[in-house]
């Protein structure tokens, strides 16, 4: 039975990989890395037309890193993160957002017709 969620679909595809030592998270941490996640895996059913994505949860001592990488049609970044809103890119501005507001910060690679990588890294 398909899923009514499309972006469920979208993970149920996705390799995903855990590094380091798992280890429980606090309830924000964990809420909001998970939303960040979702947007992404969003974005990548929306527009990537990716066949592809990896997630990557790294667990170290001091920080989280969350990864969600496409092989998608990519797209060009503005120079600034803080452009993002201003050109139209509401779910990367609040994946941003949400990182700051973890006291992290979000990376974002892109470049059209070689995919997109979003990474978020979180002091614990």
């Amino acid at each position: 039975m398909p899923s009514p969620v499309p972006a469920l679909l979208l993970l149920q595809a996705a390799i995903i990989e855990l590094l380091g030592t798992e280890q429980s998270l606090p309830n924000e941490v964990e809420l909001l890395l998970f939303r960040i996640a979702q947007e992404a895996s969003n974005n990548t059913r929306r527009h990537a037309e990716a066949s592809s994505v990896w997630i990557t949860m790294e667990f170290g001592s001091d920080k989280a890193i969350l990864i969600i990488k496409d092989n998608g049609k990519g797209f060009k970044l503005p120079e600034k993160v803080e452009d993002l809103a201003r050109v139209g890119k509401l779910g990367l501005a609040g994946m941003q957002e949400r990182a700051v507001l973890l006291g992290g910060k979000l990376t974002l690679q892109s470049e059209p017709g070689k995919g997109t990588t979003v990474a978020v890294e979180v002091p614990l």
